[in-house]
């Protein structure tokens, strides 16, 4: 410390494990939502393939936030029933994605589409809506068409009761 240059030194643990690597599957459906995260159920539909649509809209006023990115996530249950491609990323700046899937097993099961949403009223506050779409597949229908699924949501910021909402006078 009483050195005039700075000096990093490497700590050698000898007999200690470095920490594991977590799967990814560990992260799967165990997550319980938050309590004021919003479910939209969808139907997921019979198809053995087909494309999953988010279109998320804000309010007249609002915007998507250009610094936060809107983002989402996807579980599947059972964890290898349908490949989702991508697994995560970022929503579009009008709130859209388009995400493909593929189901390899022909049982039911159940898809969760986790976005987080962050947007801003003209000039003023910004803020965030946790929003989880549930898809339920069906059983597969051997040689179906591939399936386009919406995923539609309308983003409604919340007022506070102890708000006070004052008239604008021009």
């Amino acid at each position: 410390m009483n050195k005039k240059e700075a000096e990093l030194l490497t700590l050698e643990l000898k007999g200690v494990q470095p920490p594991s690597r977590k799967s990814r599957s560990l992260k799967r459906l165990r997550r319980r939502a938050a309590a004021d995260t919003e479910m939209v159920k969808v139907n997921g539909g019979s198809s053995e393939e087909g494309n999953l649509s988010i279109k998320i809209l804000v309010p007249e006023g609002y915007h998507f936030s250009k610094e936060a990115t809107s983002k989402f996530s996807v579980e599947v249950e059972p964890e290898n029933a349908a490949l989702v491609d991508p697994l995560e990323g970022n929503l579009t700046p009008d709130g859209s994605a388009v995400l493909h899937f593929r189901r390899s097993s022909p049982s039911a099961s159940m898809g969760r589409i986790n976005c987080k949403v962050y947007y801003c009223k003209e000039d003023e506050v910004c803020l965030y809506q946790s929003l989880t779409f549930e898809v339920p597949f069906q059983d597969v229908t051997p040689g179906s068409t591939p399936a386009e699924i919406t995923l539609p949501y309308v983003v409604k910021p919340k007022n506070s009761p102890d708000s006070l909402q004052l008239p604008v006078t021009h």
